[in-house]
Parts: structure tokens; sequence; C-alpha cells
């Protein structure tokens, strides 16, 4: 193979590398019905999200949340200590990472949360005593 002929195959390499990036970074996280049964299950109990301020994954993530009327709480694991413990603690390699229970889920996948949420006991306040 000739040099110029090297260069144009790299080069088409690259462009296909970045389109294929693109199209995947410009996907919603989600679908609306999925947005919607998230935003449901988290009204009770908000989605716990540990982010980095680097990561797009996590501003999308944000956004797409968000968007949808789902509650979340997220803490970003540069600023806050207890947030980078946490993150260490979950075995997680990369953020996003979501934690439900005592269940963490790298990247916003939807149907996973929404069955952990599911699986999860809200918190309830403890029941009045009645005067005897």
């Amino acid at each position: 193979m000739k040099r110029g002929e090297i260069f144009v195959l790299l080069l088409v390499m690259a462009l296909a590398f970045g389109a294929s990036q693109w199209l995947r970074g410009s996907r919603a996280p989600g679908s609306d019905a999925q947005g919607a049964a998230l935003a449901r299950l988290t009204a009770q109990q908000p989605l716990q999200m540990i982010s980095s301020t680097t990561c797009r994954y996590c501003t999308q993530a944000r956004e797409w949340m968000q968007a949808q009327g789902v509650r979340f709480e997220e803490c970003f694991i540069e600023r806050e200590e207890a947030c980078r413990q946490r993150y260490l603690a979950t075995g997680a390699l990369a953020t996003p990472t979501f934690v439900v229970g005592r269940s963490a889920v790298l990247g916003l996948d939807a149907p996973r949360l929404i069955e952990l949420l599911q699986s999860v006991q809200p918190l309830q306040a403890p029941a009045a005593s009645k005067p005897q």
C-alpha cells in the first residue's frame, strides 16, 4: 500500500469512529415510557447518581432525567469525599453510577433501574400510636 492510500484509509476509519461516537452520544438513554416509570418510582424514593464533573454521559443522563421528571440526588466524586468513598465502595469503574438500595448500576440503564426500584420497599413513616 502506498502512503497516500494508508492516509486515506486511516482518515476514513477515524471519520467512521467519530460518527459512531457522535450517533451513540446523541441517542436518548431511555424511552419516554421508561422515563415515566422512573418518574413514578422516584416520586417517593429519589435515585442516587454518582457523577464526575468531566463525564459527558453524566450530563446526558442528568438532562434526560430532568426532562422526564425523574427525582434524583447527584453527587460529584471530585467535589465530595463522601461521594468518592461511596463510589469506591460500589466497585464501579466509571460514571455515572446509580445506587438503588445495595445495588449499583453503571450507566443509565433505565430497564435495570426500574427493576431495582420496583424491588426496593420505599421508606414509610412510623405509624402513629393510638392513645389508650
